[in-house]
């Protein structure tokens, strides 16, 4: 055993600017190694699970080091590149380690400290005069007495109240009851009781032969059995060798006593395996040949490869990218590396699991915050150098990971090639809680760290990127050849000012007819309006108010399902009103147009089609989103109504038409990046249509004049990169400039104007003109909290590292200082 004084540095899950030192007791010295988890407490009675990330023998100066409770694991869980990615996004991101470490690991490997009620042992409650008690602190007492020890829940649900704290605290100050922190472990693994024929029998056909005489005389039930057995131990799907069949197998047709029999009579052995949850697959499809186009990009690519860690490929909608990917990938794992395919959207794995799965099987899986605790749990652990001592029955190792951005954090330890599909997506942005990353942008530095190249692939590049490639930082490679030489959709545009004439339509004349036509030649169509809900809002026809929610600065959004007012920021809802609350007329009318509304609509119109809403309401549950693709895949949707979801690269043979039925909405939002997000979005929805065949796309519009219409009907990236781009230089704005959002939150609107106001001034005296605010932002109260925001806009040619040097020392001002640390701040930098 090391008998040395070891102390360690760990990193706690919480908003801790520093790393915290524990000594760890001799019995763990030979525990202690970097990587591996820990229990340590934390405060007055709280444990933590924390992360060692340095061993050493040096005490901290500034304090009495607590020890170590307890080592968690025998091999690393993190390891060091990990570290220096978290490093990176926390000093990029301006947020702490302890924020990304929490971001970063699967809650199933958190330990969980909750506080437990006890009675006080010093305390002989049958000699002890009871100090008068409230009725409700008689109540929880007593409780305790029968129960022995109670949670901070089961106390709640005895005394009838949310909040017991009030009564609990009255019981501790009379000293009848102390605290105990009990910790739970939150991932539990899967197992699973399989059952084998004893050692004795296995190859021995002759002691097989008595077993069966002697069965046939005196327990005919039990031969029956283990005839079963012998031939389902052939089929099941386990290690075939040692011949294990799933107990729960047996039980589907024979009583759990008849095994037991000849488990005790040592014919069956009974053993328990930990068994992975996630699905098992294998590969049952070649990747498809590559087309001439196909097989020139990959040939450019793997050219650029040589001279440049990352590579744009530029490919139309339906110019097939994905079978590129395929390729690339199968060149990585020839070579023994680990590959990593990002996705904006859990929507979009559904599709594209499917896809990738047959062609690598197992070797390929997914991770997105769908997955239980301990689904993510076992895709962590099978991302992890496999364990040579590991006896778990299945111990699978993923090569590939599928994943939306959280996939990031995943133990990588030999990654070749990362690809970051959909590249443009804003999904990739992480805005709430921190660290408020993008994905994208972080791929980048952590294929740095691995020495991997990396691909950004989509048919409409942002700005950004697009500008690094024509300056050289990037590769750029383009493919301009839908697959099977489709032709692109063709694009129209409908004037519904022509066709409303004073009334809201959903759909025009136009688009009502190319629907019908589409529908009596069994093709599909795909509707989309960005916007979930029935109704955006109510308005009185009279004196033109608005209900807005009582906690927050937005009108309420009408849920037809639900037949309630909601507010899509703070969840308050309400029944909708009879009359009109500022001058009492019963004339309220439901204005604008959202999913539920369309979808209503549409099956009145239609009401043959079998008509299926994709939205966030839709699609809650943990498969709802790959049981509406595959039945809209498998025909039996004819027309799918829906948000940006339908926008993320999912792939569809008969849709023959796509509907966007309200552009201005996409074209009038107060955002630098508006008209850019507006063509990506109406050029990906619209790459939906005629997959197999030349599709049609109808744009419904009031502003047919628009320049970003000009350029979705054209399919013109070049005229919207350059203009856009002049724009953005002209006012400095990414890529010519870096943006950092401080956001200010407080129930006080006066303590957060004067926070605002001295932090802009602070900021004003090292940035001068570069500071922009403070201002209220659009929604300006959440919750009952009041926002304010001030922008902070520095050139690219100034110093990144000094530019967040400056922004640390403010804000470690403003934090120390007594009145103003009552303010949250949010940071976000690259908050587009």
């Amino acid at each position: 055993m090391n008998r040395k004084t070891i102390f360690v540095d760990v990193l706690l899950p919480l908003a801790l600017p520093n790393a915290y030192t524990y000594r760890v007791p001799l019995e763990l010295n030979d525990w202690a190694q970097e990587g591996v988890r820990a229990l340590v407490p934390f405060g007055k009675n709280k444990f933590y699970t924390a992360l060692i990330k340095r061993v050493h023998e040096n005490p901290p100066q500034a304090y009495e080091a607590k020890y170590v409770e307890e080592i968690l694991d025998s091999k690393p869980i993190v390891n060091p590149i990990q570290f220096s990615f978290w490093d990176w996004i926390s000093a990029y991101y301006l947020c702490t380690v302890g924020e990304v470490m929490s971001a970063a690991l699967p809650s199933g490997l958190k330990l969980s400290s909750e506080t437990k009620l006890m009675l006080n042992d010093a305390i002989d409650f049958e000699k002890e005069n009871i100090k008068e008690l409230s009725d409700k602190e008689y109540l929880l007492l007593e409780a305790i007495q029968i129960r022995k020890v109670l949670s901070y829940s089961e106390a709640s649900e005895i005394v009838n109240l949310k909040n017991p704290q009030s009564i609990i605290r009255q019981l501790l100050i009379k000293s009848y009851l102390s605290l105990n922190e009990e910790i739970k472990e939150r991932y539990k693994p899967k197992i699973i009781s399989y059952v084998k024929l004893h050692d004795a029998y296995q190859n021995n056909d002759q002691a097989l032969q008595q077993v069966f005489e002697q069965l046939e005389r005196k327990a005919f039930k039990q031969l029956e059995l283990l005839l079963f057995y012998l031939k389902n131990a052939d089929d099941e799907k386990t290690q075939h060798a040692t011949r294990w069949v799933k107990r729960s197998t047996l039980l589907a047709h024979f009583d759990s006593t008849v095994i037991n029999a000849l488990i005790k009579k040592e014919i069956f052995v009974q053993q328990d395996f930990e068994i992975g949850r996630l699905e098992e697959s294998s590969a049952t499809q070649l990747p498809k040949k590559l087309s001439s186009a196909q097989q020139k990009a990959l040939d450019e690519i793997q050219d650029a490869f040589t001279s440049k860690e990352i590579v744009l490929l530029h490919g139309l909608t339906g110019s097939g990218k994905t079978e590129v990917y395929c390729s690339l990938i199968e060149q990585a794992l020839a070579q023994g590396k680990q590959v990593l395919y990002l996705l904006p959207e859990i929507a979009l794995t559904t599709q594209l699991v499917g896809r990738i799965k047959r062609y690598f099987g197992d070797r390929a899986g997914v991770y997105h915050s769908r997955f239980s605790e301990n689904e993510r749990v076992e895709v962590w652990n099978a991302v992890l150098p496999p364990d040579k001592k590991d006896n778990s029955f299945n111990q699978q190792q993923h090569h590939i990971v599928i994943g939306a951005r959280s996939a990031l954090f995943l133990p990588f330890n030999n990654l070749g090639l990362i690809i970051v599909d959909e590249e443009h997506d804003t999904s990739y942005k992480q805005y709430d809680p921190a660290p408020r990353y993008h994905a994208r942008d972080a791929a980048l530095y952590l294929a740095s760290l691995h020495g991997a190249k990396v691909l950004l692939g989509t048919a409409t590049p942002s700005i950004e990127s697009y500008y690094l490639a024509q300056q050289k930082k990037y590769g750029l490679v383009e493919l301009k050849e839908r697959y099977g030489a489709v032709a692109l959709p063709a694009i129209e545009l409908i004037d519904i000012r022509a066709e409303e004439k004073g009334k809201e339509e959903v759909i025009s004349n136009t688009l009502y007819e190319k629907i019908k036509k589409s529908l009596d030649k069994k093709e599909q169509v795909i509707l989309f309006q960005n916007r979930r809900g029935f109704a955006p809002y109510t308005e009185c026809f009279a004196c033109k108010h608005i209900p807005h929610c009582v906690q927050c600065d937005v009108s309420l959004i009408y849920h037809k399902a639900t037949q309630k007012l909601t507010c899509h920021y703070c969840g308050y809802t309400t029944i909708p009103p009879k009359t009109c609350a500022a001058c009492g007329s019963p004339d309220l009318r439901y204005r604008g147009f959202g999913t539920q509304k369309i979808e209503e609509e549409i099956e009145l119109l239609f009401p043959q089609a079998k008509v299926k809403r994709m939205d966030v309401d839709a699609t809650r549950s943990k498969h709802a989103h790959k049981q509406i693709i595959d039945a809209f895949d498998n025909q039996e949707i004819d027309i799918l109504v829906g948000t940006q979801m339908l926008s993320k690269g999912l792939d569809f043979d008969n849709v023959a038409l796509v509907g966007i039925l309200q552009a201005d909405h996409l074209l009038g939002y107060p955002d630098f990046r508006a008209h850019e997000k507006a063509f990506q979005l109406m050029m990906q929805v619209s790459g939906r249509a005629g997959r197999k065949k030349q599709g049609t796309v109808l744009i419904q519009t009031t502003q047919p004049q628009n320049p970003v219409l000009s350029w979705v009907l054209n399919n013109d990236y070049q005229k919207m990169y350059q203009h856009l781009l002049a724009e953005r230089q002209e006012h400095l704005y990414p890529p010519f400039a870096r943006l950092f959002s401080f956001v200010f939150i407080h129930k006080d609107i006066d303590l957060l104007t004067h926070a605002c106001d001295w932090f802009a001034t602070q900021m004003r005296a090292v940035f001068s003109q570069r500071v922009l605010g403070p201002q209220s932002p659009l929604v300006s109260k959440v919750k009952n909290e009041y926002y304010k925001q001030v922008l902070l806009k520095v050139e690219r040619s100034y110093s990144a590292n000094t530019t967040r040097q400056l922004v640390q020392k403010i804000l470690f001002d403003f934090r120390t200082d007594k009145l103003l640390s009552k303010v949250r701040v949010k940071i976000d930098v690259d908050f587009y």
